[in-house]
């Protein structure tokens, strides 16, 4: 933290923070509730490139810039509301912290949070990159006993199985899933988890699900690409979907409970990391980021170590 405004608390100048992009506005009913991810006042502040304090802060040559995701942090500084910057404890590294604030909390928090997953229960992590990887951690720690971890990446379904799933999958291979398909009426998984923005993956996460069974939904798709759903086995077998933003939790909360996980060696965060570049090779990060080999890219100031995740 460089500098902070009047009236400011919780954070002071030398802190050092990572950053939320869910601080809610703080009196509606959801941020009272400790959900400040559906803060509509926030949503809308989002929507119009601004900050939940107000219009975005930054412009170029007198024409304002919007803000991106509350933060606009793709930059060597940023202005934010303080609800987004949460304190770091001492010893995690900026480049952990820097994938706690997205990918890590948003897919812990759908296992841990978002639903209830059962000591020895059974599921499947569909998409297995940070989020997928994140989420595979949190229902192992949750108790579950047999994670499959479905993925069209041989070498991120071997990183799914060093860091807890049980086995692992490749979803397009038709024969695999239709196995999955023809047992789930009577073996089929108490839960999954669909990180990819696919409607096909969506479908199958439903799909291959037990009677009463709950497929949590994390993935966005296209505006224009609608999920088709077989409302008859939705309604016969009673199974639920259920969606999952930013952890389903208050990130004042669940980003030090992350942190402490980590600290103590029950988060394995390290692996999940990738390339690094400098702020000026942000597209090459984006790039490789979309290329489903390797860990997650960091960008790097160079000079300060502050880190961004892609």
């Amino acid at each position: 933290v460089e500098a902070v405004g009047p009236g400011v608390r919780g954070v002071h100048v030398g802190q050092r923070v990572l950053l939320s992009l869910a601080p809610g506005c703080g009196a509606c009913p959801h941020c009272a509730d400790g959900r400040p991810i559906l803060c509509q006042d926030s949503l809308e502040a989002m929507g119009d490139g601004a900050l939940t304090t107000g219009p975005t802060p930054i412009s170029q040559n007198g024409t304002p810039v919007a803000t991106y995701a509350l933060l606009g942090c793709f930059a060597g500084s940023a202005v934010v509301a303080a609800r987004s910057a949460i304190p770091l404890p001492d010893g995690i590294p900026p480049d952990v912290a820097a994938i706690v604030g997205c990918a890590v909390i948003t897919g812990f928090g759908a296992a841990a949070e978002s639903i209830e997953i059962e000591a020895g229960s059974r599921g499947a992590v569909i998409g297995c990159g940070g989020v997928g990887q994140s989420a595979i951690q949190g229902a192992r720690l949750r108790g579950a006993a047999e994670v499959i971890a479905l993925d069209p990446s041989e070498a991120r379904r071997g990183d799914a199985e060093r860091l807890g799933a049980t086995s692992s999958g490749d979803p397009t291979d038709e024969q695999f899933t239709g196995g999955l398909r023809d047992r789930a009426a009577r073996a089929g998984l108490d839960w999954t988890i669909v990180t990819v923005g696919s409607p096909v993956a969506m479908r199958l996460g439903v799909d291959i699900l037990r009677p009463r069974g709950t497929a949590v939904m994390v993935g966005l798709t296209p505006a224009d690409s609608p999920t088709a759903i077989d409302m008859l086995d939705l309604v016969t077998y009673e199974r639920r979907i259920v969606g999952s933003a930013y952890g389903s939790r208050n990130p004042i909360v669940l980003m030090p409970r992350i942190l402490e996980l980590y600290r103590r060696g029950l988060l394995q965060l390290d692996g999940l990391l990738g390339e690094r570049f400098p702020l000026e090779g942000i597209n090459e990060a984006f790039v490789a980021s979309r290329s489903a080999f390797g860990g997650r890219p960091v960008l790097e100031l160079a000079g300060d170590g502050r880190t961004w995740p892609t």
